[in-house]
């Protein structure tokens, strides 16, 4: 009776570990510029698009990677907390521009932020900053 009860605890114990683990993982999300192409904070312009998790499925987690491989400009209409932020495509004469309302400022925090071969603009009170939370 012992034997069978420890088999049950271990693959309860297995499949709680497992449940535990998925939820730890945060999204990896590229931006397509799909949505409305400018608000990092529009769902739809980023992939994987998951409609399940509306109204954020962009990256807003400490878990959440953001990649930005085309040269674009992306406005932050609220200040966000993800775990790594990768930008890269470097096309002659053009910057990627990260950018809010007039006024009113916003801070995207990353524990890394990777610039590969790209230009980088942060202009209208935006900061981009690197923190170990």
């Amino acid at each position: 009776m012992m034997d069978m009860m420890d088999s049950r605890t271990t693959r309860t114990a297995a499949v709680v570990l497992c449940c535990l683990a998925a939820v730890a993982f945060g999204t990896i999300y590229t931006w397509t510029g799909e949505g409305n192409g400018w608000e990092w904070q529009d769902q739809y312009n980023w992939d994987p698009t998951d409609y399940s998790c509306t109204p954020n499925c962009y990256p807003h987690t400490i878990d959440d990677d953001a990649i930005v491989d085309t040269v674009v400009t992306i406005t932050l209409t609220a200040d966000e907390t993800i775990d790594d932020l990768s930008i890269s495509e470097w096309v002659m004469q053009q910057t990627h521009v990260f950018t809010t309302d007039v006024g009113d400022p916003k801070v995207l925090t990353c524990e890394t932020i990777t610039i590969s071969n790209a230009r980088v603009r942060v202009e209208n009170l935006v900061v981009l900053k690197t923190d170990d939370y």
